[in-house]
C-alpha cells in the first residue's frame, strides 16, 4: 500500500486534473476498419500533457489491452459496458472493495457471465425468439458479422460480464422486455448486449471518485457515439456525441450541454478533443469553422452526388450502367481523395477491378480494394511520380468496356506528377520551389506545371481513352475552374506553352529555371512538341467532370452555423487572393467598416474563402493563414472586438502542423510583453515560430491544430465583431 500510494503522490504531481474517457466502436475507432489513426493529432496531445484516457467499451478486457498496448496507455478502462474497472496495480492506493486480478485491482460491478448466459438461454427456449448470442457463433461468424479479424473474434468471445446478440430479422420487443422483467438490462450499440445491473455511467463515476480523491476537482470528458454510451456521456462534465459514418448522430442521445462532433468518427473525436483541449480561445469561430468542414468532408460530398440504383451508378444527371462496363478502375490524387475513395468502395464494392491513388503523406484512410500511395506536398517526389506511372499504366490499359472513376482534389497538381520525356522529376521539384517562393497564384502554377506533365491538362483523359470517364472533383480553387483543379488531368487546357513562358517571365525566373525545362517550353511554344488537350478533343466526349464540393457549400455551412450561434453574418468573398498581408489590410479595413455601424453589445460574423500567396523574402516559417493572422493582428493592435480565425480546410498551412491561427486585438501587446516582436516574425516570414512562442508563454491557444481533415476547399477566414466602443478611423 505505501509503494502504490508513494507511485501516485509522483503521478499526482505532473498529470493535469482534466480526464476524458472514451468508447472504442464508431468513436475513437472507424467503424468499418478499427483504425485510430484520424485521431493520432489529438492523441498526441493528450499523451504530451499526460492527461489520462479512459477506455470504456463494450469489448473485452483483452480486446481492450490490445488497442490499450497500441495507443501506448496506461491507464485504467471499463470493459463491457461497465461490467468492470480495471486499474493497473500501483496506479491508485488499493480501492475500496477492489480484488487483485493478473496485474490489475479490479472493480466488478457486472453479473458473472455464466448467469447472464443461463438467462439468456432461459428466456430464448421460453418466447421461441430467433436470437442468437456470441457464444452461439463460430469465430468466423462472430468476424463477419463485426468486421474483426479471427484472432479479434476469438478476443471478443471471452466475454465476463455481458452477452452480445444479434435477432434473427427484427428485433423481438418481447425479448427486451422479457430481459428487463428478469432483473437484467439490455443496450443496444452497433449489436445488442444483455448485462446485469451496471452501465458505463456507474463505472464512470466510481472511477471519477477515485481521481477526485487524488486530485481534488477534475474535469471530465466523455465521447461516444450510441444508445449504449448515454449514461457514461451523462456521468462528465462535457459530452461528446460523435457522427456517424453517414452523417447523423445518434437521435436518442438528447442531454444537456451535449456536443455533437462534426466529422465523423475518429476525426470527429479528434476535432472535437483538440478544440476542448486548446482552451476555446477562438470561442464560436472554432465551431463555424468545424461545421464547414463538416460540410465538404468529402465522402459525405460523395455519397450527395453520386448514388447506385437499379444497377446504375448515377452521377448528378447522368447514369452509368454498370452490367455494361467489363472493368471499373478508379483513380486519383489529393488531400481530400482517400475519404473519396472511401466512399466509392462502399457504393462499387467487389465491382471495383484495379484502384489506385496517391495522397499527401499523413492524409490516407484505410481502404479495403483501392490501393494507396503516399507522396509529398507541394513539392512533388519520387513516391507521387511512381505512384502516377502505376495510375497511367491502368488507364492506358483501359478500353471502351472500361469504366474509369477519376477522384481529384487539392494537393493533387503536386501529388500526381509525371514529368514529360526529356524533363526530370528533379526539374519539375526546381520549378514548383520556385514559382511558390516567388508568390505565383495556383493558376500561375498550373500553367507551366500543365506544360511539362504527362497527365496533366487533360492527357489523363487522353490515356484513357475510348474508356468512359467521370471524374469527381473537390474543388480548392477560386471559381471552381475545372482546367485549374488539380491542373485539370481530364479536363480542356485553356492556357498554352506561350502562357507558361509569360508566367515565368513575369516573375523574372526565366535564368534561375532548369535548361531542359525551358527549352520543352520553348519547343513547344514553337509548335515542335503537342500541346495539352484543347476543347473539342475527341477523348472529352467520353469524360465527364462533376464537382462534388466547394469552398461556397463550406461557406453557407458556415453562415448556418454563426445564424444558429445567434450571430447575424455576412459573406464577404469566396474569392480572396493576393498577398497575404494584402489580404489581412483589406479584412482589418472591412471589419472596421461593419464595427464602424453597429451598435453597442451588437455582434456579427464576417466570413471570407479563397486562397492567398506570400512571396518570401525572409527566411523564416510559416504558412499564408499564419501569415495573414499574423499581419491582421498587427493591422487591429489595440481594438477591441475584432477577432479573426484564418485556417486551411486540409489542416495544413504552409510546411508546418498548424492548420492556421486565431487573433485579436490584444495578441500584439501581449506578444511585446513576452519580449515577442511581431513585426520582426512578420518581416522574416517567420509566423509559425511567433504563434509557438506566443502559445507556450502564455498559456492561450493562438495556434490552430487540427491534423489532417481528410478534406480541401482552400481556406477560410472567420471574423468575429462585437461593438464594444470606438474604434479606429479608416486608413
Amino acid at each position: 500500500m505505501k509503494k502504490a500510494s508513494l507511485a501516485m503522490t509522483k503521478r499526482k504531481n505532473s498529470m493535469p486534473k482534466t480526464i476524458i474517457v472514451s468508447d472504442l466502436d464508431g468513436t475513437l475507432l472507424d467503424s468499418s476498419s478499427y483504425s485510430f489513426a484520424a485521431a493520432q493529432p489529438a492523441l498526441e496531445v493528450i499523451r504530451a500533457r499526460e492527461i489520462p484516457l479512459v477506455l470504456c467499451s463494450s469489448k473485452t478486457r483483452t480486446e481492450i489491452e490490445g488497442y490499450r498496448q497500441r495507443l501506448n496507455n496506461r491507464h485504467p478502462f471499463i470493459t463491457e459496458n461497465g461490467g468492470g474497472i480495471f486499474i493497473p496495480r500501483g496506479y491508485f492506493p488499493e480501492p475500496v472493495k477492489a480484488e487483485a486480478f493478473d496485474g490489475y485491482w479490479l472493480i466488478r460491478l457486472g453479473t458473472p457471465y455464466a448467469e447472464i448466459r443461463r438467462r439468456f438461454i432461459g428466456l430464448r427456449e421460453q418466447l421461441g425468439v430467433k436470437v442468437r448470442g456470441f457464444a452461439d457463433m463460430t469465430e468466423e461468424e462472430v468476424a463477419a458479422l463485426t468486421g474483426l479479424s479471427r484472432d479479434e473474434a476469438k478476443l471478443s468471445k471471452q466475454r465476463d460480464f455481458d452477452e452480445p446478440f444479434v435477432f434473427d430479422g427484427a428485433p423481438d420487443e418481447r425479448f427486451l422486455q422479457a430481459i428487463e422483467a428478469s432483473g437484467l438490462s439490455w443496450t443496444e450499440g452497433r449489436i445488442f448486449h444483455i448485462t446485469g445491473r451496471h452501465d458505463k455511467g456507474r463505472a464512470v463515476n466510481l472511477l471519477k471518485s477515485l481521481y477526485e480523491q487524488q486530485f481534488g476537482t477534475v474535469t471530465s470528458v466523455a465521447l461516444g457515439d450510441s444508445l449504449n454510451d448515454l449514461q457514461m456521456l451523462q456521468a462528465v462534465d462535457h459530452p461528446v456525441l460523435v457522427r456517424h459514418e453517414d452523417g447523423s448522430h445518434d437521435a436518442r442521445i438528447a442531454i444537456p450541454n451535449l456536443l455533437k462532433t462534426q466529422l465523423p468518427g475518429p476525426a470527429g473525436w479528434n476535432e472535437t478533443v483538440l478544440q476542448l483541449l486548446s482552451g476555446n480561445s477562438a470561442g464560436p469561430l472554432s465551431e463555424i469553422f468545424n461545421a464547414a468542414l463538416a460540410a465538404v468532408d468529402p465522402y459525405r460530398a460523395v455519397l450527395k452526388s453520386v448514388q447506385v440504383r437499379d444497377g446504375s451508378l448515377c452521377v448528378g444527371d447522368t447514369n452509368y450502367d454498370l452490367d455494361s462496363f467489363e472493368r471499373i478502375a478508379v483513380v486519383g490524387a489529393g488531400k481530400a481523395t482517400a475519404r473519396m475513395a472511401l466512399a466509392i468502395e462502399g457504393l462499387l464494392g467487389k465491382r471495383i477491378s484495379a484502384g489506385l491513388i496517391v495522397a499527401k503523406h499523413g492524409h490516407t484512410v484505410p481502404l479495403a480494394i483501392i490501393g494507396q500511395v503516399e507522396a509529398a506536398h507541394p513539392v512533388p517526389d519520387g513516391s507521387g511520380e511512381a505512384g502516377t506511372k502505376r495510375i497511367l499504366k491502368m488507364v492506358q490499359a483501359a478500353d471502351e468496356k472500361t469504366l474509369v472513376i477519376c477522384l481529384l482534389s487539392g494537393g493533387a497538381s503536386a501529388l500526381l506528377v509525371a514529368p514529360v520525356d526529356g524533363v526530370t522529376l528533379q526539374d519539375k521539384q526546381e520549378v514548383t520551389g520556385l514559382l511558390l517562393k516567388a508568390g505565383a497564384s495556383i493558376g500561375e502554377l498550373n500553367a507551366v506545371r500543365k506544360h511539362l506533365s504527362a497527365v496533366k491538362g487533360g492527357r489523363l483523359a487522353r490515356a484513357a481513352y475510348p474508356a468512359q470517364v467521370v471524374t469527381l472533383l473537390l474543388s480548392d480553387v477560386i471559381g471552381d475552374r475545372l482546367d485549374v483543379i488539380a491542373s485539370g488531368p481530364t479536363a480542356p487546357d485553356g492556357s498554352t506553352f506561350a502562357d507558361a513562358l509569360a508566367v515565368i517571365a513575369k516573375y523574372g525566373l526565366r535564368e534561375k529555371m532548369p535548361p531542359r525545362v525551358m527549352a520543352h517550353l520553348e519547343q513547344g511554344a514553337g509548335g515542335q512538341v503537342p500541346e495539352t488537350v484543347k476543347n473539342g478533343d475527341r477523348c472529352l466526349d467520353r469524360t465527364r467532370n462533376v464537382i462534388v464540393g466547394a469552398i461556397g457549400l463550406a461557406l453557407d455551412a458556415a453562415a448556418e452555423k454563426s445564424r444558429q450561434l445567434g450571430l447575424p453574418v455576412k459573406i464577404i468573398s469566396a474569392e480572396l487572393q493576393g498577398e497575404a498581408r494584402a489580404a489581412a489590410h483589406f479584412l482589418a479595413q472591412a471589419a472596421r467598416r461593419e464595427l464602424s455601424e453597429m451598435i453597442v453589445g451588437e455582434r456579427c460574423c464576417l466570413l471570407c474563402g479563397g486562397e492567398t500567396t506570400v512571396t518570401v523574402t525572409g527566411s523564416g516559417k510559416g504558412g499564408r493563414n499564419q501569415e495573414l493572422a499574423l499581419a491582421f493582428a498587427l493591422e487591429i493592435e489595440g481594438l477591441e472586438g475584432m477577432s479573426l480565425l484564418s485556417a486551411g480546410t486540409d489542416g495544413s498551412d504552409g510546411p508546418t502542423d498548424a492548420a492556421g491561427a486565431w487573433v485579436d486585438g490584444s495578441t500584439v501587446a501581449r506578444a511585446r510583453r513576452l519580449g515577442i516582436d511581431p513585426s520582426l516574425h512578420l518581416e522574416n516570414n517567420d509566423s509559425y515560430p511567433f504563434f509557438q512562442r506566443l502559445d507556450d508563454l502564455s498559456g492561450t491557444q493562438n495556434h490552430l491544430i487540427t491534423g489532417p481533415t481528410g478534406t480541401n476547399v482552400m481556406d477560410m477566414q472567420l471574423l468575429l465583431l462585437e461593438k464594444r466602443g470606438a474604434t479606429q478611423p479608416l486608413s
